[in-house]
Parts: structure tokens; sequence; C-alpha cells
């Protein structure tokens, strides 16, 4: 039984092992038990050892065999997609993406009507955020914080300002805001890596 699991341990197939071979290797130590209890301590007491210090390593050394084998067999996949000219890649020039230009109140209102829909336009771009200053707060790590009014009560949250710009800002002044789209939370979207413009 040892054998027959310690060989499903080293043959590279998914699951083998984990579904074959610890079986097996459970009914080994069973045996080895059972052999123990009627033959006396010497009877089982190598099988017993083998299935529970050996097979652990067996495996480790199956799965070490496995993943070679997945390297192996991806590598190919990997060269073949590989540019026969790599000096073609250095010519191609990638022109910077232009900020999505937006109101505090229309992204208030985007994130509001559908905050999947909103997350595929603004989070993780560059947008540049016009507003009116409703509150300038720090986080919990004491970094600054400005709201930009959205309507009666709704905010938008920029982060990311140095205190400098932070702490030349008042209630109610119009600002223009360069960040990083960041989602919503707490019903309010939030942005990340901002600089006032």
């Amino acid at each position: 039984m040892l054998g027959i699991a310690w060989l499903c341990f080293l043959i590279p197939f998914p699951g083998l092992g984990m579904f074959l071979g610890w079986p097996l290797n459970m009914v080994a130590f069973i045996l080895a038990v059972v052999a123990m209890s009627k033959g006396g301590a010497g009877k089982g007491i190598a099988q017993l050892l083998l299935s529970l210090v050996v097979s652990p390593l067996v495996y480790l050394v199956g799965v070490v065999v496995f993943a070679g084998a997945v390297s192996a067999i991806s590598q190919p996949a990997l060269d073949g997609k590989a540019p026969a000219d790599k000096s073609s890649h250095q010519d191609i020039a990638i022109a910077p993406v232009a900020p999505v230009e937006i109101t505090a109140r229309q992204l208030y209102r985007d994130y509001e009507a559908n905050e999947v829909a909103a997350d595929v336009l603004y989070k993780g771009k560059r947008l540049l955020i016009s507003g009116d200053v409703a509150a300038i707060q720090t986080d919990l790590l004491d970094e600054p914080q400005v709201h930009l009014k959205a309507g009666s009560v709704a905010q938008v949250m920029i982060s990311g300002l140095s205190r400098e710009e932070a702490g030349v800002l008042s209630k109610g002044d119009a600002v223009l805001a360069a960040c990083t789209g960041n989602g919503m939370i707490l019903a309010a979207p939030v942005t990340r890596d901002c600089e006032l413009q």
C-alpha cells in the first residue's frame, strides 16, 4: 500500500496524490496498527514509521516534480509568445492617457446610480475633479482629507494631498484636483494620490 501511495505522490497528475495517495497511505497506516495489535509492536512499527515520516517527504518531492512538469509545459508556450525582434519594442511609444474630467457632483451621481459601472469608468483611472471644498480633516493615520461638495449632504473624498496643499484650503474654495479613482466607501466616492492643479 505504501509503495502505491508513494507512486501516486510522484506521478505528476493533478489531485492523484491528494485524492488517491493519501487515502492509500491512511490504509497502510491502519494496516500497520492492526499488525502491531495482532503480532506485537515489532510487526508493524516499520510500516507505521514509513507512513508517518517518509510519506510526507515523498509527497513534497511529488509536489516539486509536479511544479517542474507544469513549468516545463508552460515554458514553450511563453517562448512562443516572445517577439522575434526585441528591438521592435523599443520603438513603440505609449501616449499618456488624458485624465477623465469630471465634477464632484457628477462623480457622486454616477456612483449613486450604479457603483459597478462607475468603478469601470473611474476606479484606478486618473481623474481631474472639480468642486467646492466642504470639509478639511485628517484620517486615522493623521493624513489630510478634503471633502468636496457633491450635493446638499453628498461628498467626494480627496486623499493624498500634502499637508501644505490641504493647509491653504478653506471651506467653500473651488478646487481642481488630479487624483486616481479608488471606488466607493460608506456611500461616498473616494480617491487617492491627489494633487491640486
